[in-house]
């Protein structure tokens, strides 16, 4: 995600953990199941990582996340997976298994509102059932400020939930009349 520069060994060693907090917190937000990891230099490798602490971003099973994350993501990247897929990200659906990112200042069929997590006896083919049922009930667009006249959920189940053992599904927010929904809604 970043890194933090720090004057002293001892500096980075106290303070680098706490900074990549700070500076992955915005992004953490926004992903399920994932958390900072600083990797701090020791003492002899201080001068050779240019006096920093790298920040990163690890799965729930302690594995580095692949693929851009955060701001690093850029429009018209297509997602065949969830792991990486934000609160707030506005998709196009291209097919049942792949979105692609795209401008919530223009059209788009989905809106990313968050997510839930299948009980952990559930399988994939079980979560892909049952998964928008759950983001209605749990994660519905009407909490988001969503008319519940005109919107409803869906949601996306990808592998890494599963091989991950998060059992998360990302819920979002669909126009009933299957329409587009634009900048501002709701």
């Amino acid at each position: 995600m970043g890194t933090v520069s720090a004057a002293t060994a001892t500096e980075a060693r106290l303070t680098g953990r706490g900074r990549c907090e700070q500076l992955t917190e915005e992004t953490r937000k926004k992903l399920a199941d994932v958390r900072s990891y600083a990797a701090v230099p020791t003492r002899a490798g201080f001068e050779a990582a240019g006096r920093r602490t790298a920040c990163l971003l690890l799965d729930a099973r302690g594995k580095p996340l692949f693929g851009p994350i955060g701001e690093h993501r850029p429009l018209g990247m297509r997602f065949s997976d969830t792991a990486t897929m934000q609160k707030r990200d506005c998709l196009d659906r291209v097919s049942d298994n792949e979105a692609e990112l795209v401008s919530c200042s223009g059209p788009h069929r989905e809106q990313v509102l968050g997510f839930h997590r299948m009980s952990p006896g559930t399988t994939l083919a079980e979560a892909r059932g049952r998964a928008t049922e759950a983001c209605q009930k749990h994660e519905p667009p009407s909490d988001y400020g969503y008319d519940p006249k005109l919107y409803t959920s869906s949601s996306w189940v990808g592998n890494s939930a599963w091989s991950s053992g998060t059992h998360s599904v990302v819920c979002t927010a669909v126009r009933k009349d299957g329409g587009t929904m634009g900048e501002g809604e709701p």
